[in-house]
């Protein structure tokens, strides 16, 4: 890899100032480091300077804390952001939950507060890596770790999300990739946490030079094909940018959440497929479903949300086999797979029946 300079700021300025200077040439932000060491050593980011920031203490930012926000004390940019209600009306100020984007995944994994109230979350952190990786990576790094395409990783290929005019998946070893949004790039979004947060309508505060930005993360997640994406990104974060936190809308009566992975082992291993579901029953008392969201990973450059068979679970709270049958086939709707990861069909489709009736059970 090639030689950088280190950097310590003990400030979140010191680290935008960091990053925004022209001295020493581009840097770039480590926290856990574990997918940055990795870029570095295939020669896909070559920093002039590395710039740490484990060690920001601030202690009213809490980067690495964890804790549930009372309504009137969350900030206006998350209040905005928050769902609205079934008639159109603004959204109600409500409790949420905060992380600390340095918050390491060992931490979201076994937070009682969060196992509680969005379990979605914390199964899907228990289930990356292994228990070393999950002590030194952080959440904010999870989101924003790149695409693990073997092509795109590997030094011997130009491929177009490097620069190059070929996805080489497309017509080669693609076992592994999407089959939704797979025409111009085949690299499917690589972090559980993700699909987990964007079932639970989760928000991100971004710090820049100009201040706080907050943007939900279904919006900041990018495919190449949506407005604002480009083949060689997957998120909308700008150079001079960084994750400050996570909020959570906190879960009221009658909502629950899940998440579910398939490996081809059990031990670590990157999924197969996995899909992540929150859904809110109505307050009558009764089984039916008021609001769901089903997001797919491993499927897709961002993670997948299955609108078809949300609609259809909607419809009715009744789960007969046939009807999750239907449920689990619609989820698949707009999908084409690629000449090797066809098996990904029916193995999304029985993941997301076996999801759904095991949280509405």
């Amino acid at each position: 890899m090639n030689a950088f300079s280190l950097t310590i700021p003990r400030t979140i300025k010191q680290a935008l100032d960091e990053l925004t200077t022209p001295k020493g040439g581009p840097g770039k932000l480590k926290a856990g480091g574990i997918d940055l060491l990795d870029l570095l050593k295939e020669g896909i980011e070559q920093p002039g300077r590395l710039i740490n920031i484990r060690r920001l203490d601030e202690a009213p930012q809490a980067l690495h804390e964890i804790g549930e926000v009372k309504a009137d004390a969350i900030p206006e940019g998350v209040w905005r952001l928050l769902p609205g209600s079934n008639d159109g009306s603004p959204p109600p100020r409500r409790d949420c939950l905060r992380i600390g984007s340095l918050a390491t995944l060992a931490q979201v994994a076994a937070h009682p507060l969060l196992a509680s109230k969005v379990p979605a979350l914390t199964e899907s952190a228990a289930d990356i890596a292994t228990p070393q990786i999950r002590q030194a990576a952080t959440v904010g790094g999870n989101l924003l770790q790149r695409p693990r395409c073997w092509y795109f990783r590997s030094s011997e290929y130009q491929c177009a999300k490097k620069g190059g005019s070929v996805c080489f998946a497309r017509d080669g070893e693609n076992d592994f990739h999407a089959i939704f949004d797979n025409q111009v790039c085949c690299a499917v979004h690589p972090s559980g946490t993700a699909v987990a947060l964007t079932a639970l309508d989760a928000i991100l505060s971004i710090s820049s030079p100009q201040g706080d930005k907050f943007v939900r993360l279904s919006s900041f997640l990018v495919s190449p094909t949506q407005p604002g994406g480009a083949i060689g990104r997957e998120n909308r974060l700008e150079a001079d940018m960084m994750i400050h936190a996570i909020w959570i809308p906190s879960p009221g009566p009658g909502e629950r959440s899940l998440y579910r992975k398939v490996k081809q082992k059990q031990s670590f291993d990157w999924p197969l497929a996995d899909v992540a579901i929150s859904a809110r029953r109505k307050p009558t008392g009764n089984k039916e479903l008021e609001a769901v969201r089903i997001i797919l990973g491993a499927v897709a450059p961002v993670p997948h949300r299955a609108r078809s068979a949300e609609a259809l679970l909607l419809q009715s709270p009744s789960l007969d086999a046939e009807r999750l049958r239907k449920i689990g086939q619609a989820a698949l709707t707009g999908a084409i797979p690629l000449s090797r990861n066809g098996y990904k069909l029916p193995l999304v489709s029985g993941l997301v029946q076996q999801a759904i009736a095991e949280l509405l059970s």
